[in-house]
Formats: C-alpha cells, sequence, structure tokens
C-alpha cells in the first residue's frame, strides 16, 4: 500500500526539462569518463608489457651473442680474434693402472710389469691454461699399494723399468 501511495506521489512530481537534462548528460559522461580511463589504463598496459617483451629479448640476445667473435674486417688476419686459449684436449699417458708394489724410498712403483721411478725432474700434475689446480683426492704425494697412478714417459717401456716424465694422478681407491 505504501509503494501505490510514493509511486503516484512521484509520478505528480514535476522535474523541470533542464533538470533531466542535466541528470542525463551527467549520467552519459560518467560512463564515457569510465570508459576512456579503461581504455587509457589497457593502453599503458599494453605498452608496458610490449616493453618488458622488448627488454626480455634483448637480454637474451645479448646472452647468446656474448661468446661469439665479434665479425672483423677483413684487413685482419683471423688468428688475432681468438682471445681465450685453445681448450687442451688428451694427454699422452703410457703409464696408466693400480700400483702392485712400492720401493723401500717410495720413489718407485710397480703398475703391472712395469717399474716406474719418480725422480726430481719429474713434474706433478697437470699444467697448461686450462688446467685445473691438482686436488689432495687426485694427486697424493706418496705412492701406496693399491693407489690408482696415470702419467707419461719418454723412455721405452718394454724395458720394463722407466723414469716418469709427468705423474698426472695418484689417488686412493673409493671405498
Amino acid at each position: 500500500m505504501k509503494k501505490s501511495v510514493y509511486k503516484s506521489a512521484m509520478s505528480h512530481l514535476k522535474t523541470s526539462e533542464h533538470f533531466q537534462e542535466a541528470t542525463y548528460n551527467k549520467l552519459i559522461n560518467h560512463k564515457g569518463t569510465m570508459t576512456m580511463e579503461l581504455a587509457k589504463k589497457r593502453k599503458v598496459m599494453g605498452w608496458t608489457v610490449g616493453i618488458a617483451a622488448c627488454a626480455v629479448l634483448a637480454v637474451g640476445l645479448i646472452t647468446l651473442n656474448q661468446d661469439s667473435p665479434a665479425s672483423t674486417p677483413s684487413s685482419q688476419p683471423a688468428a688475432n680474434v681468438t682471445t681465450k686459449p685453445p681448450t687442451m684436449g688428451k694427454v699422452a699417458v703410457n703409464i696408466d693402472g693400480v700400483i702392485s708394489e712400492v720401493s723401500e724410498d717410495g720413489k718407485s712403483f710397480k703398475v703391472g710389469d712395469l717399474w716406474v721411478t719418480v725422480t726430481p725432474e719429474t713434474k706433478m700434475g697437470i699444467d697448461g691454461p686450462t688446467a685445473a689446480e691438482p686436488s689432495e683426492e687426485l694427486l697424493q704425494k706418496e705412492f701406496k699399494v693399491g693407489n690408482i697412478v696415470s702419467g707419461f714417459t719418454t723412455d721405452d717401456i718394454s724395458t720394463g723399468k722407466v723414469n716418469a716424465t709427468n705423474i698426472y694422478n695418484n689417488m686412493a681407491p673409493q671405498q
């Protein structure tokens, strides 16, 4: 019952056309402003995502091309392009195996049928620009029965007794 009274009162209420037009314009402008604000936000978001994608691509390209040599004019020789030392391949090994016997002085040991003598001239470890520092695990100072040893000699190994030129590894077996 109260609703009908309200409706009838409202229908009798007269508003000016100027008020109605102003109210209508405010509603339209507010809705248009909201639409424009959303469009601006979307535009800014699109630019932000685009710039971020370009930055990621740029960083990726720089990272991938960092190790490739720069293009050089043809007047320079190609040998000057590389600044890093070449990667070393395999080292020559002709002493390799498990120590089965060690002399009393500890300077000679037997690997298979070959007696190897370590002299003061014998180099210990691997040298060169790409060689790692010798660790205590791979290059022990004392030769012991059961150790795994590898090295190189310039002597003829068919004689059965050689002087070691270089000892690369002298390590205890893993237990």
